[in-house]
């Protein structure tokens, strides 16, 4: 999904510029898709349909791979069908929706408060054993608890809300699962690490 996200930012900004040209009056200067179309030997319909075909492509190609749901794709490809000029606004959308939801599971593995509840502590007791230089590890040892439960804790939010995601048909559970892992190292690495690391 990653690589579909900046290969769909790069054709964003490239697609944006085409689309805002293309809406310029032509009065001086071509669009940028007719300048396009002209050095290539083309016309510029042949070349709309050339950029929509690319992203319909792509759009398969993470359908098959697991990356979106069979409703995402449905949903890209009408948008990209359906679009003006080359197409390529139709993912910003989708792209704006994913970042979103990831820097949401993101933002909850690494709250403070799922490892206070388990480890016992209130969120400023450990902000002060943070701050004076321990470890969560260390501080989940000192408190009679375990390193694997802590970094469960911290994850369990995050599981909750990949499962909700996966549910309402916004990820493939491919896809969560391969965030899961990510963040499961994330989140065992912050554990281990102390604010002087």
């Amino acid at each position: 999904m990653t690589k579909i996200l900046s290969a769909a930012a790069a054709l964003l900004a490239v697609g944006m510029l085409a689309l805002g040209a293309t809406s310029a009056p032509a009065a001086d200067k071509p669009s940028v898709a007719d300048d396009v179309a002209q050095r290539l030997g083309i016309t510029t319909e042949r070349l709309q349909a050339a950029f929509k075909a690319s992203l319909t492509a792509r759009v398969d190609a993470a359908l098959a791979a697991g990356k979106l749901t069979p409703e995402q794709a449905a949903k890209l490809k009408e948008r990209i069908a359906g679009a003006k000029g080359l197409g390529l606004g139709a993912n910003r959308g989708f792209a704006a929706k994913q970042q979103a939801l990831l820097k949401g599971i993101g933002a909850r593995a690494k709250s403070l408060g799922a490892a206070a509840d388990y480890l016992g502590l209130t969120r400023e007791e450990l902000r002060t054993e943070l701050q004076g230089g321990k470890s969560l590890a260390q501080v989940a040892t000192a408190e009679g608890k375990t390193v694997d439960g802590l970094v469960r804790a911290i994850l369990a939010p995050v599981k909750e809300r990949l499962a909700k995601a996966v549910s309402a048909k916004r990820l493939t559970q491919q896809r969560a699962d391969e965030l899961l892992e990510r963040l499961t190292d994330r989140v065992e690495k912050r554990v281990a690490r102390s604010r002087g690391d």
